[in-house]
This record gives C-alpha cells, sequence and structure tokens, in this order.
C-alpha cells in the first residue's frame, strides 16, 4: 500500500495543535491515500511510532512539516534514519518557510 506518514516535529510545549500544512495536505489527499498523523508535541517516543508503521511496508511516503529552529534540526535527523533504514520510501518536506526558503533549507542539509 502507499499509505501516508503526516509528521509535525516538535516546536511546542503547551497549545498542541496540527499545523495548517500538514491539514492541508491530508485534505488534498483525502479518499486518495489512506494517511496517518503524527505530532511530536503529543508523541513521547515518536520514533519508535514510525518504525512500527514503517516495518509493516504499508507506509511509502513521509511527510515533513519543517520550520527552522527545532522543527528543521529533528527533520534532518529522522530523514536521514529513514533514507537509511527505508530506502524505498520517500520523504517530503514542506512547509511555508521551506517553499519560501528552499535555498537555506537545501544549504542546511
Amino acid at each position: 500500500m502507499d499509505k501516508v506518514i503526516l509528521f509535525n516535529p516538535r516546536s511546542t510545549k503547551s497549545k498542541h495543535r496540527i499545523p495548517n500544512s500538514i491539514l492541508k495536505i491530508a485534505s488534498s489527499i483525502e479518499g486518495k491515500y489512506d494517511y496517518i498523523f503524527v505530532d511530536s508535541n503529543l508523541e513521547q517516543d515518536e520514533w519508535t511510532k514510525f518504525e512500527k508503521y514503517l516495518s509493516t511496508g504499508e507506509f511509502k511516503y513521509f511527510c515533513f512539516t519543517v520550520m527552522p529552529g527545532s522543527q528543521h534540526k529533528l527533520a534532518i535527523s529522522f530523514t536521514k534514519n529513514i533514507k537509511e533504514l527505508y530506502k524505498n520510501d520517500i520523504t517530503i518536506w514542506e512547509g511555508c518557510f521551506l517553499s519560501n526558503q528552499k535555498e537555506a533549507v537545501i544549504n542546511s542539509v
């Protein structure tokens, strides 16, 4: 299957919410792909959760919303791990910062 993981890296310690960028992606694939949300702000150990999903072979796409700072740092780390362990999965970074500052993001990896 080509299921999708929509991931929100940790960005806050309170007022948890799934950002509009991830919700927009979810609404655009609704009915076309099965997807799940993983919000790092709510998870104690998100990497274990990812491994649980990815090891099933059902998830092909891993989508991050990425903003500068701690989200960016976590996204780089997780992307490297996913690429190393799950070579056939496709990692997608998205978000307003990424769309508007692509050179800064590309040069940071």
